[in-house]
């Protein structure tokens, strides 16, 4: 197989503007955009945070035909000639899908070119034929079949018209990467010249096979199963090929290229890392058991489809592995149902992404609409609706604000994961009990979440072993370094651990004994018990077995470095390894090694709250704490741990909240600030008396003002426009300072059950945007003794707007195609449902604090 790998452009070339920053998927319907919209919502963008977007067209609105511009023409370019100029005008970078909606294909693409299903031929050959897929959500001018993902030379004829429309813009440094989305090329599974390929590839003819493969033959259960793994391993072969040809394209034209290889029948490892930013993705909501983060049954996908750790990390293992700074994620796809996602659902899925080696953003997503469509827009019908119309659209710069401080850390310094575990990706290809070509997809994921790598994954997890994945390719281009660890082509580990494996290709046993008797560490769970595939069964068969000899004797050498038998964690007791402790405290984390130490995100995701010593794995002497949420920052009490080398921290999380933590051998800025640990000094005190409710900007009108004894939802208003109001309301109070208690230092504002985000003015001054749980601030200097006044700015969720529009009948579904649908895939009606409860739930409280030991 070829793995020649084109350079990639020089770093000034694809660096992107405010890479540390989130990103957005930008959907272009019916590429009906024009230079005055596209200023004004990029615009909106940099305000609101967002450091770039990918340009993705799709099917357009109804009504707005003579505003279409076709993919690829004289307009379609101009358009994107002037998305770049705004663009880093305004210190945005762009990517672009590489054609429109997905997968790869459009009118140009012939039906020798498009994708083909294996069928059994009149003389009893395999032969192709066509699946007839068009692309889906295609956009004008990109209509048309899907291309064949396993046709190096079909996708070459693909990319001749790009390359000809594009040719004004290679080397731009605001363009700075082509994207491929998941691989969605539904019954494709053959391509011109198989047959010989399948022989140089394995060894033996297919054709007198085919009939079998198709189950239209008989043949002996276990030559079924290995016929297939080898007809499964050469489609991904060729599908990488594929991405090869693409990438090199891209850096021929000074583009790098984004791949979520997902999907694909394919060793996923190879295909993300022949990337130059792998991109996993999260679809559905992951039931989080902290308090206020609402998951109703009717407003989510389910339970059997959810965001998996062990799939996140095959594409953040793959770009430590080969070296890639960029790891991606397409971010809270179907969150919630439509309007029904606030900015607190948000935060847990990022933070697990990020725990899991994620550090680049992208939001999905964001549609262009122009400035006179009426609310609620042009939408796309599987978005969270990131876009300039949501109601919670001026609180989303605090979201964006978080994530790029994280991001800011997690794309600094170096992985600091210390052992490889080996992908039997061979036992993938033996399965017996799918598809011919099986679809390795973020979606029901028990094929690795159920087999023995993803057991020893988690039992590594929990022992606080910092790993990453590696595949057999990746594993071939692994050396022993003089110090004896491991060397991949972008990072180095203390040792490999290989899960117990049925079958194991003998070019990876071969690299795992030489790669042993070199004096790298090796732990096999267990011995595999064969190779895969049916061609020269016997004769790889017999090597095999001198190949497993030779690895019980090494193991049973004097001072070996390889160990056979036995769960992983015990076995690696010898080497040098950093465990984390944290990893038994329930939290979340990555560690990352930087020039000055070591930087940890740690994130609580449980219903409890963390308030006692955190130990780390490693020692330094100066330590220092951020607040992500608000960027403020100090030394944490900390100590010597008394078990082990690390040292330990005191440190309060509660349910929902994350730290960034920065363990250095220099001394850090602000480094005599603190982080003391606080306790009540006094029990909260309500903040009662009158309050007023003033309707500040949304719609469709704005209620009217109010008094109340005491905040409360404003749907329970006698007032039907604040029932169907979406947007923002000021309550204010003014209120006297209680008396501080004695060792009073700060004091903790709990504005309870919002709905759903807040902006907290004291006095005139904006404190703090609480927009995730738990909604408490710190008010600090901000308080003043004796009266004080306090303006609660709360935005609720669009939904009990859309609920009015669907109610009077008022058409707002204009968008063609899949016209509109909700999360189940079925016709969108909001007029049903209930009224969202909006804004200040409980009466806020506030409580003196004082150190706590």
């Amino acid at each position: 197989m070829n793995t020649v790998r084109a350079a990639p452009p020089t770093a000034s070339s694809h660096e992107a503007p405010d890479s540390t920053k989130p990103w957005t998927r930008w959907w272009w319907p019916g590429s009906a955009v024009d230079p005055a919209g596209l200023t004004a919502q990029l615009e909106a963008f940099a305000d609101a945070g967002i450091g770039g977007v990918e340009i993705t067209p799709i099917y357009g609105a109804q009504g707005a035909e003579d505003r279409y511009r076709d993919f690829l023409s004289p307009a379609w370019t101009a358009a994107l000639q002037h998305t770049l100029n705004e663009a880093q005008r305004l210190g945005l970078g762009v990517d672009m899908a590489t054609g429109t909606g997905w997968p790869f294909g459009g009118p140009w693409v012939t039906p020798t070119d498009g994708s083909h299903r294996p069928v059994l031929g009149a003389d009893g050959q395999l032969i192709g034929a066509p699946t007839g897929m068009q692309v889906k959500r295609a956009a004008p001018g990109g209509a048309g079949l899907v291309l064949d993902p396993f046709s190096a030379a079909a996708l070459q004829r693909y990319l001749e018209p790009i390359s000809d429309a594009l040719a004004p813009f290679p080397g731009n440094p605001t363009l700075r990467a082509q994207f491929h989305d998941s691989f969605e090329y539904y019954g494709a599974g053959w391509t011109a010249g198989i047959d010989q390929a399948f022989v140089a590839r394995h060894g033996y003819e297919l054709a007198p096979y085919a009939a079998a493969l198709l189950g239209e033959a008989p043949l002996p259960t276990d030559d079924l199963t290995r016929l297939r793994a080898d007809y499964r391993t050469l489609l991904g072969e060729l599908h990488l090929e594929y991405l090869q040809a693409w990438t090199a394209w891209s850096h021929d034209h000074g583009w790098i290229t984004r791949n979520q290889s997902h999907g694909a029948p394919a060793n996923l490892l190879d295909l993300y890392g022949a990337v130059d930013i792998p991109e996993t993705e999260t679809f559905g909501s992951t039931p989080f058991p902290f308090h206020g983060i609402r998951r109703i049954d009717t407003e989510i996908r389910g339970n059997d489809d959810l965001p998996e750790p062990l799939m996140m990390k095959m594409a953040s293992s793959a770009a430590h592995v080969m070296g890639r700074p960029l790891v991606s994620s397409e971010t809270c796809t179907w969150l919630r149902e439509h309007w029904k996602v606030s900015l607190a659902m948000a935060k847990p899925e990022i933070d697990r992404l990020f725990a899991n080696g994620i550090n680049h953003i992208f939001y999905h997503g964001t549609v262009y609409s122009p400035p006179d469509a009426a609310w609620p827009g042009w939408l796309f019908y599987a978005s969270t609706q990131f876009n300039p119309n949501n109601s919670w659209w001026q609180d989303f710069a605090a979201l964006n604000a978080y994530v790029g401080r994280i991001q800011t850390v997690l794309q600094s310094g170096e992985p600091d994961n210390e052992v490889l575990l080996y992908w039997p990706y061979a036992d993938v290809t033996h399965r017996s009990d799918v598809d011919l070509v099986p679809l390795l997809t973020v979606h029901h994921v028990d094929w690795l979440t159920g087999s023995p790598f993803g057991r020893t994954a988690r039992e590594l997890a929990t022992a606080g072993i910092a790993t990453d994945y590696v595949s057999d390719a990746q594993l071939l281009t692994t050396t022993v370094d003089a110090r004896g660890q491991l060397a991949t082509p972008g990072h180095t580990y203390r040792a490999l651990v290989v899960p117990a494996a049925q079958h194991l290709p003998l070019a990876t046993l071969r690299q795992l004994r030489d790669l042993a008797a070199a004096g790298a560490r090796i732990h096999f769970t267990a011995l595999p018990a064969d190779v895969p595939g049916l061609g020269h069964l016997e004769t790889r068969r017999a090597e095999f077995a001198t190949l497993l000899d030779e690895l019980r004797a090494l193991a049973a050498q004097p001072d070996t470095s390889l160990t056979l038998g036995g769960h992983p964690a015990p076995a690696l007791a010898n080497v040098a390894l950093t465990r984390e402790p944290l990893a038994s405290s329930g939290l979340e984390y990555i560690r990352r090694r930087t020039d000055q130490g070591w930087a940890y995100f740690v994130t609580n995701l449980t219903a409890d709250d963390f308030d006692g010593w955190l130990p780390l794995g490693v020692s330094a002497p100066y330590l220092q704490a951020t607040d992500p949420l608000t960027g403020r920052f100090g030394e944490p009490i900390h100590r010597t741990a008394a078990n082990g080398p690390g040292v330990e921290l005191r440190l309060q999380l509660a349910p929902g909240q994350s730290v960034l933590l920065t363990a250095s051998h220099q001394t850090l800025p602000g480094s005599t600030m603190t982080w003391p640990p606080v306790q009540p000094a006094a029990a909260p005190t309500s903040l009662t008396g009158d309050w007023t409710l003033t309707f500040l900007r949304g719609g469709p009108v704005l209620p009217a003002s109010t008094r109340l004894d005491a905040p409360i939802d404003w749907t329970q208003l006698d007032d039907p426009d604040a029932q169907r109001f979406a947007g923002t309301a000021r309550y204010e109070l003014t209120f006297e300072l209680p008396d501080a208690p004695a060792g009073t230092t700060d004091w903790l504002l709990d504005l309870g059950d919002v709905r759903e985000s807040a902006r907290v003015i004291l006095n005139g001054e904006l404190v703090a945007t609480p927009w995730s749980v738990p909604h408490r601030i710190r008010l600090g200097a901000h308080l003043r003794p004796g009266k004080n006044v306090l303006q609660l700015d709360v935005t609720n969720l669009s939904a009990n707007r859309i609920r009015d529009l669907d109610r009077r009948g008022v058409e707002w579904r204009i968008m063609h195609e899949i016209n509109f649908v909700n999360i189940h895939y079925r016709p969108f009606d909001a007029s049903e449902w209930d009224l969202q409860p909006s804004g200040l739930l409980e009466v806020p409280t506030l409580t003196p604090l004082t150190p706590a030991p």
